[in-house]
């Protein structure tokens, strides 16, 4: 593989992502597309991925753009698209109406965090358009890898955001709409950590679209570890662990976070 680990992990993950989209995420996309103000025209979608947003907004606005770090991802696009990064934007100053960035900004590390921040305040002419996940304890998801005992957040999340955290975002463009995104019936945190306590690491599933950081195994492209060994026995969760989180009581809360900014 070449280039750096980030973009080896995004190609590898949009290798193995379904073209079939789940009822959850066909939700948040129609949710984040209802966020978008109607005086808009142009929309530059940041990270757009497979073009899940990006080939619905092409349909219904003048000019649609779709910017991703994936190669992969992008061959599903079918707007106009870029290669590239959110650190330094192709585009002139106040290029599109509204910047949409949707399941993105969990991933940047701090450096390129805040340069595309930046570059997001300076492209979009009129609003910016965020989703993140709501509230996520990264810990609580995470997973070791079979083959070296690293432990890694599988999505590669390496951030999170509340309510909160959102409001101080963009120094040029004041906060409008915040809202929690795609309701669902979530057990709490604490009863996540109490399964994560009865269920030792090794039980819980490694996710076929996951790379490992330290060593880069994957468990559908790599042989280092026999089939009998494989994530697919982790499936197994402890008895204990499920009877515990059975017993807690599940609440509704948001799955994402919508936050819509408005230039000063």
């Amino acid at each position: 593989m070449t280039g750096n680990f980030a973009d080896q992990y995004f190609n590898h993950a949009w290798l193995q992502i379904s073209v079939s989209i789940s009822k959850l995420e066909e939700a948040r996309i129609s949710e984040t597309i209802a966020m978008i103000p109607q005086d808009c025209s142009s929309i530059l979608d940041l990270g757009c991925g497979d073009g899940r947003i990006t080939n619905v907004l092409v349909k219904k606005y003048e000019h649609v753009c779709g910017l991703d770090s994936s190669e992969e991802a992008l061959k599903h696009v079918v707007s106009e698209k870029k290669l590239g990064s959110l650190d330094s934007l192709p585009f002139e100053d106040k290029s599109f109406d509204t910047i949409l960035c949707s399941e993105v900004l969990e991933h940047l590390p701090f450096r390129t965090y805040n340069k595309a921040l930046q570059e997001m305040e300076r492209v979009a002419r009129k609003y910016i358009l965020v989703t993140v996940p709501n509230n996520q304890n990264r810990n609580l998801s995470s997973v070791m890898c079979p083959y070296c005992g690293c432990r890694f957040e599988p999505d590669r999340h390496i951030r999170s955001f509340t309510s909160e955290n959102m409001k101080g975002l963009f120094g040029q463009f004041r906060l409008k709409v915040i809202k929690p995104c795609v309701p669902a019936k979530t057990y709490p945190n604490f009863a996540l950590q109490v399964r994560k306590l009865l269920n030792p690491i090794f039980k819980t599933p490694f996710p076929s679209v996951a790379m490992c950081p330290q060593c880069g195994y994957s468990a559908l492209f790599d042989n280092r570890i026999p089939a009998n060994n494989s994530s697919s026995d982790n499936n197994k969760s402890l008895p204990l662990s499920r009877l515990a989180t059975k017993l807690i009581p599940k609440r509704q809360q948001g799955i994402w976070l919508g936050a819509l900014y408005e230039r000063n």
